[in-house]
């Protein structure tokens, strides 16, 4: 599969768990940041991307680039894990694309963009 089909995949997938609009989908978005996705709906989308492309997040740590689902105590979870985590890193697009090639999660680079 070429890296033009990954990308159309991959944005149709996106395209259709939050709405957006595939032409709007380019490899520089953040996830968190740009799609405004956290908790549950990330949850949904890597699903919907295993499903496709079968990728395997062991090693993937949900809390070290997202929000809890908000509810009653994720204030406190919230503090917790930024205590341990530290600020919220972030994925892009085109680092989504990149685990989709490789077939496993790994950690974006060191260079990439941390909020």
């Amino acid at each position: 599969m070429s890296f033009t089909d990954r990308f159309n995949q991959l944005a149709a997938i996106i395209s259709n768990e939050l709405g957006v609009q595939t032409k709007d989908i380019t490899l520089n978005i953040w996830l968190r940041e740009d799609l405004k996705i956290d908790g549950d709906d990330v949850d949904e989308l890597f699903s919907k991307i295993t499903e496709q492309f079968g990728i395997d997040w062991q090693g993937f740590v949900f809390y070290r680039y997202f929000h809890e689902e908000p509810h009653l105590f994720s204030l406190l979870f919230e503090c917790y894990y930024r205590k341990r985590y530290g600020t919220l890193k972030t994925i892009t697009v085109s680092h989504l694309l990149s685990v989709i090639e490789c077939g496993v999660w790994f950690e974006p680079s060191q260079s990439d963009i941390y909020i």
